[in-house]
């Protein structure tokens, strides 16, 4: 693809279709201020390119399959916005000592959001140990109850 094409800007109905959710949450999250849309055309007609479409799975992504709330989601993308600039910087140069600067820069960003997603995954994790928990001690019940005792 050309990249100095203009960007496929889509209707917010095209934009719920491709991530999955419905307009009215597309909405939401832009009063949130989770999402600014690429364009508005004729008022209050939004138009959303590829960026967007990649934040909105995003945002679906931390939400539904690792279970933030929106605050969290909400400093993810911070740093999200934060992490592409420098990439972005980063390999718009070859100079090694700002290659360096800019790893500086960007590795207590990814730090923040490991610990982040590492909390939630330690929770995750404890609550499945509790379920591990029950379930075995519903099979040794079964079990017991299953045999006869020896009297």
């Amino acid at each position: 693809m050309d990249q100095f094409a203009a960007p496929r800007l889509r209707r917010i109905g095209e934009a719920a279709e491709a991530t999955g959710l419905t307009q009215r949450t597309i909405r939401y999250y832009e009063e949130l201020g989770l999402l600014k849309p690429a364009a508005h055309v004729s008022g209050s007609n939004r138009r959303y390119d590829d960026e967007d479409i990649e934040r909105l799975t995003l945002i679906r992504q931390l939400k539904d399959v690792v279970g933030l709330g929106l605050a969290d989601i909400h400093t993810f993308l911070e740093t999200e916005a934060e992490r592409r600039s420098l990439s972005e910087q980063y390999h718009a140069t070859t100079d090694p000592l700002i290659r360096l600067e800019l790893l500086q820069r960007v590795e207590p960003i990814l730090r923040r959001r490991v610990e982040l997603l590492e909390r939630k995954l330690t929770a995750v994790q404890g609550l499945l140990d509790e379920e591990r928990a029950r379930l075995q001690r519903v099979e040794v019940l079964r079990t017991s109850l299953r045999t006869p005792a020896v009297t």
